[in-house]
């Protein structure tokens, strides 16, 4: 149930790809629920299996958010850094121990730095996506209630 206000909220964002749910919590306006008893179902089962729920949540994380984003960038730098500790430790231990086995130790070390940056790249130019994908929804700023003057709600 949606009052005339709410549903002209909803009408003002000319987005294609809706995830209803999330854009009228979006808007702000206040929301109540209504609890019922469901019956159980007659016959058959649900036509809603969790890969469409698992796709259903997808939808509604990427519609509003940006943090897939910005925990690759997260990602890029922890494993930057783990690369970076891990050379140094192991310039440490070839420095007192000559049985290392030649070339592992610096293979791993770049798999795992340009790994690590290519994430941070990756995560900064989704970055720049998402800001792109935000502006060309065109969602209003933000939503008003009626002003009634001398009235404070």
């Amino acid at each position: 149930l949606m009052s005339r206000r709410v549903v002209e909220a909803l009408k003002a964002m000319p987005e294609q790809d809706r995830f209803v749910r999330g854009m009228v919590a979006w808007i702000g306006y206040r929301q109540t629920s209504i609890t019922y008893d469901r019956a159980e179902r007659f016959a058959g089962e649900s036509k809603y299996p969790l890969r469409k729920m698992l796709k259903f949540a997808f939808d509604g994380i990427l519609s509003f958010s940006t943090r897939p984003l910005r925990i690759a960038v997260h990602f890029g730098f922890v494993s930057a850094g783990i690369a970076i500790l891990g050379a140094i430790y192991l310039v440490c231990i070839r420095a007192f121990d000559d049985q290392l086995v030649a070339g592992w130790a610096s293979t791993i070390f770049a798999i795992f730095f340009l790994g690590g940056v290519q994430l941070i790249s990756f995560g900064l130019l989704g970055e720049y996506v998402g800001r792109i994908y935000r502006e060309v929804k065109h969602r209003p700023l933000y939503f008003s209630q009626e002003f009634v003057p001398g009235q404070i709600d």
